[in-house]
C-alpha cells in the first residue's frame, strides 16, 4: 500500500459520499460504510508497518 493508493481510496470515498448526499440511495450508505472501514483498516496496517520498521532498524531515527 502506497500513499498514492490511499489517496485514490480517499477520492473514491469522497465520490460515493457526494453521490449518497445527492441521491440518498441506501446502497451507497452501505458501500460507504464498507469503504470507510476498509480505509481505516489499511491505515492501521500502514502505521503498524511503520512501527515495525522503526523497531527493526539498526540505526536510531535520523541516522538510517
Amino acid at each position: 500500500m502506497t500513499e498514492e493508493y490511499m489517496t485514490m481510496l480517499q477520492e473514491r470515498i469522497c465520490d460515493v459520499m457526494q453521490r449518497y448526499e445527492k441521491e440518498g440511495n441506501p446502497n451507497d450508505a452501505m458501500i460507504l460504510d464498507c469503504m470507510l472501514r476498509d480505509y481505516e483498516a489499511k491505515q492501521r496496517l500502514m502505521m503498524q508497518n511503520e512501527k515495525l520498521k522503526e523497531i527493526q532498524s539498526p540505526f536510531p531515527p535520523g541516522q538510517g
